[in-house]
């Protein structure tokens, strides 16, 4: 059995969804087969974001964006690679990737419009 999570809500980059409650909806299947996906999102058309696994590829009318925990994960992956007192361009992207976490940390709780305009500047 595989699990397949999906989540709406209040950090929708949709300014038409202001009011939408966050919601977290697991859906269980025996596959973790691109049609999974396809079956549950129908013709949803709108921003998806995933851990990069294939069978969100190509989904049609779903502008796929990134999970900045899952790059993080492959830089850091990138940085073991590297050697004990060693840095590289890991480090420089590890670092960057914590500043950004420090903003979002800092804007929790602050107006969708605010946050973006800060995540735009």
């Amino acid at each position: 059995c595989y699990m397949w999570l999906y989540c709406s809500g209040a950090d929708s980059p949709e300014a038409a969804l202001p009011n939408v409650k966050n919601i977290a909806l697991y859906d269980y299947q025996n596959s973790r087969a691109r049609a999974c996906p396809v079956d549950f999102l129908g013709d949803y058309n709108g921003y998806l974001q995933t851990d990069g696994y294939a069978a969100y590829d190509g989904l049609h009318h779903v502008t796929n964006v990134g999970c900045l925990a899952h790059a993080r994960r492959k830089f850091m992956d990138a940085k073991k690679l590297q050697g004990k007192g060693k840095s590289g361009k890991a480090d420089k992207a590890l670092a960057k990737i914590q500043k950004l976490y420090g903003i979002e940390s800092r804007l929790k709780g602050a107006p969708a419009e605010e946050r973006k305009a800060e995540r735009q500047a």
